[in-house]
């Protein structure tokens, strides 16, 4: 059984902090009664959320997992499965592409198989987890990852909110789709855990003692001009040694990961202080301007100052709306019935009320 110590929950936390999480497409699977679907192999992780009814999951060659409201399941990239709905009748399996969404469209994609009585239906995902110029996450996971929750427990809400944003994409789509996500899977895999699953490397990573101290080095002073020799001492490691235990259990070089945190710790500073942003490259430990500039650029797809301006202009517009609602009750914002409309034809989609069950 997997044992991991207390002592290795914050370094856990931090990494969780700064993962990158990217989200591809989003597809509610509506199998009926009596019906199945083979899909092909996701390029990326693959994750599935049953939001109704119960069936099963089945990979080439494994034992069914079976798949009832408020299972959570996550493959590794490059498998073949099918879903079925669990019946008295024999299956009868369709072999189907995935659908994609399109951004103009005001529901998600859904894809329906067979006809006739309900049967099941899931939210199914292609998502990316790594840290930033790395490699996925669970990309060595071994065995699919199965969590299932209790009624009052669920991710239902997540899950919802993640469709209707994968539908219809707006300002912010991206920050919220990956808070929605990471939310999901910290849940996860903290059950996960607690029921002592088979170890992912960087779990390990993060269990090992001597990988934990390097860890919290760099999380706790970024800014530190380290060196993979001085990590490793840090470590009580060899060069060779750590260099090659924190890429296995990582998926990168500390380096790399040194700059990822220290862009994290940037975009605080950013947000939450008026720091010019030459003094915020110089306190997360960027040796310039522009170098820090061209850095956060790669990460986050904008300048430092147009980040700022971004996060500042969405503060303002939320207080102004606060601000509204608590002068009078005249004085609160009415909702353009267009737009309520629009923002639950998601629901719809999913249908039967699902977010009633």
């Amino acid at each position: 059984m997997f044992e991991f110590p207390s002592s290795a929950h914050m370094a856990l936390d931090r990494l969780l902090a700064v993962l990158n999480i990217d989200v591809t497409d989003f597809t509610v699977c509506d199998i009926r009664e009596g019906w199945g679907v083979r899909l092909e192999a996701c390029k990326t992780s693959s994750l599935h959320y049953c939001l109704e009814g119960v069936g099963t999951l089945v990979v080439h060659g494994a034992v069914p997992i079976k798949l009832e409201p408020h299972t959570f399941l996550l493959l590794p990239p490059g498998v073949t499965y099918r879903i079925e709905s669990i019946s008295s009748k024999q299956i009868r399996l369709e072999q189907r592409n995935r659908l994609y969404g399109v951004s103009s469209q005001e529901s998600v994609p859904t894809l329906t198989v067979g006809e006739g009585q309900q049967g099941i239906i899931t939210a199914c995902g292609e998502i990316r987890v790594g840290l930033a110029g790395g490699s996925d996450l669970f990309t060595s996971l071994a065995e699919p990852m199965v969590v299932h929750f209790g009624c009052g427990e669920g991710l239902r809400d997540q899950f919802v909110m993640l469709l209707a944003e994968s539908a219809r994409p707006g300002v912010g789509s991206r920050v919220l789709s990956e808070a929605l996500l990471k939310q999901c899977l910290v849940l996860a895999l903290r059950r996960w855990i607690e029921l002592g699953a088979s170890r992912l490397p960087w779990l390990a990573g993060v269990a090992d003692t001597r990988l934990i101290r390097a860890l919290h080095a760099i999380f706790e002073q970024p800014a530190v001009a380290y060196t993979v020799d001085s990590l490793a001492t840090i470590a009580a490691m060899s060069r060779s040694a750590f260099a090659a235990a924190f890429r296995r259990a990582f998926g990168q070089s500390p380096m790399s990961l040194i700059k990822l945190v220290r862009l994290r710790r940037a975009s605080e500073l950013l947000v939450t202080t008026a720091l010019p942003v030459a003094e915020v490259a110089k306190r997360v430990g960027f040796s310039s301007r522009s170098s820090f500039s061209l850095a956060f650029s790669q990460l986050h797809g904008m300048d430092p100052s147009s980040f700022r301006r971004m996060f500042t202009a969405a503060s303002n517009g939320k207080r102004s709306i606060n601000n509204r609602q608590s002068g009078s009750t005249s004085a609160m914002p009415t909702i353009d019935p267009r737009l309520n409309s629009a923002d639950f034809g998601v629901l719809e989609t999913v249908g039967r009320e699902v977010t009633n069950a």
